[in-house]
């Protein structure tokens, strides 16, 4: 299992543990493309979602409600 393979199943099963540029890695691992946003916001795009996944990241990190619904996100769509 790879390093990545690691903090994909880490971000599947704790997502509160990771920081947010672990959870960027794995958003583009999944096929996440991080689109220009304004300010602290990141926005990520996927084909298979109609929606955009909007992230704000406050001193590289974000807050753990974010965390858990981008994992919700990605289990219940992506995967």
């Amino acid at each position: 299992m790879t390093k990545i393979e690691k903090t994909v199943q880490q971000f599947l099963t704790r997502p509160e543990s990771l920081r947010y540029f672990e959870i960027e890695k794995v958003l583009k691992f999944l096929g996440f493309n991080l689109v220009k946003a304004k300010g602290s916001h990141k926005k990520f795009k996927h084909p298979s979602l109609a929606n955009d996944l909007v992230i704000p990241v406050h001193n590289n990190d974000c807050k753990n409600f974010y965390k858990t619904q981008t994992s919700k996100i990605v289990k219940e769509y992506i995967l």
